[in-house]
């Protein structure tokens, strides 16, 4: 069973906060069943994201992928989309890599040589701490939205015939779960993993040594965990991982635990299971979190930006997936605009 807790793991001051910045969420305890923390219930979201890959074309995504560098250059001949050079027709050579335009000019049929493009495993790093079972500033739970932002990457991957690898991690070690090349085993393994969730305290320590200990070089790399977990993250850390892969970053955005004051039996702390108390519960201490938190999301992003990762950032799964689509579309308008494409 995973529970209703928010977020960090700090034992609430039994002063008043006046520091909001030190103010970490935990949240109110109710049981969920494990289908609904998967979103392997009737869940809207899982459908437009199984929609999603299901209906872009396979070249739109691999564009769409090849911009987050999940497959990269290989120097080699064959089909992909970055132009390598062109040459006169040769027996053999298919007719589909004759460019028409060039062979009314050179008035012989002309062959463009495009570069091969190479895949990778697809690694999924989240974090299975128990701050991971509270739930998000939208009343969901974190770990759903984790697994939501999981599957869309997910979902493009094997679309394009990528392995998908799922691992947690927390302070007692990795969990990983069998590689999936199909929705139904991608499921299985989030099944896997949700086992981890929740049975000790985070390590982001812990997770970025085992992402450094990955050996499919350049692969691309997805770390999903909340504001409070990115904050323990060292940006040289994401900068030396970033030499040999590409990273995305997937941030959750928690609960604020001074806004929910009429929320039935409060919130509470997700180590200690000790309740905020209701004094620190006010418009000030929620409005100073809020700002504070805002002040961290944009310096988390343009620190992460900096470090060469990608980042995206949300509070439940519905903002998660518009996210998700934006990104993709504004990363292939930039990639399109810097070929000479209109």
């Amino acid at each position: 069973m995973f529970f209703k807790r928010t977020r960090d793991a700090r034992k609430p001051n039994t002063q008043p906060a006046n520091d909001a910045s030190q103010a970490d969420v935990t949240g109110a305890i109710t049981p969920i069943g494990v289908e609904t923390a998967l979103g392997l219930d009737d869940d809207p979201i899982r459908a437009r994201i199984n929609a999603l890959g299901s209906r872009l074309s396979l070249p739109t995504v691999r564009r769409a992928l090849g911009v987050l560098e999940g497959e990269h250059p290989s120097g080699q001949r064959g089909s992909g989309y970055e132009f390598l050079d062109e040459r006169t027709y040769m027996p053999g050579d298919e007719a589909r890599f004759i460019d028409w335009k060039a062979t009314a000019r050179r008035g012989r049929p002309i062959v463009i040589d495009k570069e091969r493009t190479v895949t990778s495993t697809v690694w999924m790093l989240l974090d299975g701490g128990s701050e991971m079972t509270g739930i998000t500033a939208a009343g969901e739970s974190e770990c759903r939205v984790a697994f939501n932002a999981m599957r869309m990457f997910a979902m493009l991957s094997m679309r394009r015939g990528d392995d998908v690898a799922v691992a947690a991690v927390n302070s007692q070690g990795v969990v990983k779960a069998p590689v999936a090349n199909r929705p139904v085993d991608f499921d299985r393994a989030l099944r896997h993993v949700s086992r981890r969730i929740g049975k000790a305290p985070r390590s982001m320590e812990e997770l970025l040594r085992f992402a450094k200990r990955i050996k499919d070089r350049r692969s691309l790399i997805i770390i999903v965990s909340d504001e409070t977990g990115w904050s323990q993250v060292n940006p040289a850390s994401i900068k030396t991982l970033r030499r040999t892969h590409q990273i995305t970053a997937v941030c959750i955005k928690a609960l604020n635990p001074f806004s929910v004051s009429q929320a039935p039996g409060g919130v509470f702390d997700a180590h200690t299971d000790r309740r905020i108390p209701a004094y620190l519960r006010t418009s000030t201490n929620e409005s100073e979190l809020s700002t504070h938190r805002a002040y961290m999301d944009t310096t988390l992003h343009d620190t992460l930006e900096r470090a060469g990762a990608t980042y995206i950032s949300a509070a439940s799964s519905e903002t998660m997936f518009s996210e998700f689509v934006t990104m993709l579309s504004a990363a292939m308008k930039n990639r399109d605009v810097a070929r000479g494409v209109r």
